[in-house]
């Protein structure tokens, strides 16, 4: 059953296109508290800038502008409606221009302004200014010790120019796409200040629009007079040299008469293409003629012969006698009356239809010459005419463009003289296309800063920001969270995890767990591992267990002491201490004997007094590493450990092997290979995944039985985030703070 499980577990591991909505959430649930913290971070800030912020009030003016000047032509009204869109985006750039920002400073004397808000300043004294003091001192630190020039003051243009710049940054203009109603708003720490520039603005505005049109029409007619006369005078000289070469050339209307001969020549290449084509499909016929054989009836498989009714007839008349003959000579002899006269009719209706096949035949050849004589005479004929109009071009060509040059300056002299009678007329008229609606009032709220909006926008920045910092982290994660992932990564088979046993007074030490509660979850968690480990080969299941790590601390030896409680259960087990560096299992167990494996290794002889036994485990052996060796490698790697191990195969059924790390020596490794199954203990939340790779990869260099792995210290609680599947204390009853 557990195998089942596992083959789905990593069945569904493999199907990486499906989108696990719920994977999301939990990844959100498990980093709830950073998320929290960041938005805490960005709604205080939000608040401080909030607070901090100078409040900036808004005055807007509304205003009309119809893009038809009201002295405008019928064709310039057609100009300006098309051309709408473009009108509008104009007038924006005009408004917010830097021409009509230095007509507002001019009209409000916003440089004379400037200059006595800057005198009082001084009059105060730096001493006030805590910002100017500041900017000072910091100067002074990085001063060189070249002598310090005085800041030369900004001329009156200089200054005209910079408050136009201001206005300029502060003005929005909108409108204009659904009607002719364009909205101008301005912003100042200033309520007053706001009103006053949005209604100069409007009114800079109008002005322009006046003194712009007004200047236009003034340049266009001084131009439009100047011209005429010369427009004039020119059209005059054309229509009288047209005149003579008319005259001299006896040619009227030249545009008649080429549209006659244009016509003509048309209409013979017209028949020159269907000659062209009754040609080919004449010459195609004929040669299908030529290539067939009268005398074996090849005639009779040509499309005009197979379609006359008259053939048709014939050759059924001809079957009809061909069929009479053969009945007859079946019943008479050659010489009846009969038969005789069957075969003359016979021999006639075969004369007739050659005779009419013949006809249609001729009637091909004479169609196919008629065709080339038609194609020739047409040809002739178009020849002729292109000779005639190529003739007649090139005689009434010099007509023809005196005619287009005296039309073209006429066109030129009355389009000249009424643009000039226009302006004229419009250069009296002074009205504005531009009205104002609304004028700006003086703002009694502030527009800036909005408290709530920063406060949301703060808000939703810092979730936007803590959820990404959390799918980050979780993708940058390097550490074993789940069993899952380490059947992703690892591409071995977890064979379950031992809970974490948080450190107190009043609980039990995490190595006594299974001996003093068999009932609790992490007994049973012992006992899936064990279960797991017996059936991942139920015809030889393992009897020799090693248990190793990536490092230290990371729940080995734990995993060992607890595996061999839960074998000794099933039979006679028999724990091995060898780690012989650093070994725990003596400290762990309260065990007191000081020889052990290594003092067996180096002769002594095995007694009683070298196996412990385990209080609550009466079936479980317990070899310590005795005296720390000097050389621990030298004892695993000899033929007495081997002898050794062998031995004691033969009087336990299950021996559990607690070895070093795999990284920081080998020892784990050469036991291994003595070993019929490994399992390597891996820490939640503790043990990097580049890590466990390099101890597979070394475990799998020395042909090691990997029987699958063992996350240790896990949280069944933070477990849950990864998936409710991990969560199932409750099942048995315990609390999971006493287990």
């Amino acid at each position: 059953m557990a195998n089942t499980e596992l083959s789905n577990s990593l069945a569904n591991q493999q199907d990486d296109d499906t989108i696990d909505l719920g994977q999301y959430w939990r990844i959100l649930k498990r980093r709830k508290w950073s998320i929290a913290l960041v938005a805490l971070l960005f709604l205080v800030l939000g608040l401080f800038v909030a607070i901090k912020s100078t409040p900036i009030y808004q005055a807007t003016a509304k205003i009309q502008a119809d893009p038809i000047q009201p002295n405008a032509t019928a064709s310039d009204q057609y100009i300006m409606n098309s051309m709408v869109f473009l009108f509008y985006e104009t007038q924006y750039e005009i408004i917010q221009s830097r021409k009509i920002a230095e007509t507002v400073v001019d009209k409000l004397g916003l440089v004379e302004r400037y200059k006595q808000e800057q005198a009082a300043a001084k009059l105060l004294g730096d001493d006030s200014n805590v910002l100017s003091d500041l900017k000072k001192q910091v100067k002074g630190w990085f001063a060189s010790d070249e002598p310090e020039q005085d800041a030369v003051p900004l001329s009156d243009e200089q200054l005209r120019i910079m408050l136009a710049y201001g206005i300029q940054a502060m003005l929005s203009v909108e409108g204009g796409t659904q009607s002719q109603i364009i909205n101008i708003a301005y912003q100042s720490d200033d309520p007053v200040e706001a009103a006053e520039v949005i209604n100069a603005v409007a009114d800079a505005y109008i002005e322009f629009g006046l003194e712009a049109r007004l200047s236009t029409l003034k340049d266009t007619a001084k131009w439009l007079g100047d011209q005429l006369d010369d427009l004039k005078a020119t059209l005059q000289a054309s229509e009288d040299k047209l005149a003579a070469v008319r005259t001299q050339s006896g040619l009227m209307d030249s545009e008649q008469q080429a549209r006659i001969a244009n016509t003509q020549l048309s209409n013979l290449n017209n028949e020159l293409v269907r000659a062209q084509t009754l040609l080919s499909q004449a010459q195609e016929m004929y040669t299908q003629v030529q290539k067939l054989d009268r005398s074996k009836g090849d005639y009779l498989s040509l499309g005009p012969v197979l379609q006359n009714q008259t053939i048709r007839d014939l050759v059924r008349e001809e079957s009809n006698q061909s069929r009479a003959v053969e009945e007859l000579a079946e019943r008479y002899g050659e010489k009846h009356p009969k038969l005789i006269a069957a075969r003359s009719d016979l021999a006639g209706a075969k004369s007739n239809l050659n005779r009419e096949v013949d006809k249609i035949v001729e009637n091909i050849a004479k169609e196919y010459r008629l065709a080339q004589v038609q194609l020739e005479n047409v040809k002739e004929l178009t020849n002729k005419t292109k000779a005639e109009l190529q003739s007649y071009q090139g005689s009434s060509f010099e007509i023809t463009r005196l005619e287009r040059e005296v039309e073209n300056n006429r066109r030129v002299y009355e389009s000249f003289l009424g643009r000039l009678m226009e302006a004229d007329v419009s250069g009296d008229y002074d009205a504005s296309n531009v009205r104002i609606i609304d004028r700006a009032t003086v703002p009694i709220f502030p527009i800036k800063p909005q408290v709530a909006l920063i406060v949301v926008a703060a808000l939703m920045a810092g979730l936007f920001f803590g959820v990404v910092l959390a799918f980050l982290r979780e993708a940058l994660g390097n550490v074993f969270n789940t069993p899952d992932q380490i059947e992703s990564e690892l591409q071995i088979p977890s064979l379950g995890i031992t809970p974490l046993v948080k450190n107190s007074k009043k609980s039990v030490a995490p190595e006594k767990q299974y001996i003093a509660d068999q009932r609790s979850t992490f007994a049973e968690a012992i006992n899936t591992i064990r279960t797991g480990l017996l059936f991942s080969d139920i015809d030889n299941p393992p009897k020799t267990v090693l248990i190793t790590s990536t490092v230290g601390s990371e729940g080995k030896t734990t995993l060992a002491i607890n595996l061999a409680v839960a074998f000794s259960q099933l039979d006679k087990t028999l724990l091995i201490e060898l780690d012989l560096r650093k070994p725990a299992i003596a400290k762990d167990l309260g065990l007191t004997g000081k020889v052990g494996l290594s003092d067996i290794l180096a002769g002594a002889q095995i007694d009683s007094s070298m196996v412990s036994q385990i209080e609550g485990a009466p079936n479980l052996s317990v070899i310590t590493c005795g005296t720390i060796p000097p050389n621990p490698m030298e004892l695993l790697s000899s033929k007495r450990f081997a002898k050794l191990l062998d031995s004691l195969k033969e009087r336990f059924a299950h021996i559990v092997i607690d070895s070093p790390p795999t990284l920081p020596v080998s020892d784990a490794a050469v036991l291994s290979k003595l070993a019929d199954a490994t399992i390597i203990a891996v820490k939640a939340e503790g043990t990097k995944i580049n890590m466990a790779k390099e101890t597979v990869a070394r475990l799998r260099k020395v042909n090691a039985n990997i029987t699958g792995v063992v996350l240790t210290q896990a949280s069944p609680q933070k477990m849950s985030y990864y998936g409710e599947h991990y969560y199932q204390e409750g099942y048995y009853g315990v609390d999971p703070k006493e287990s």
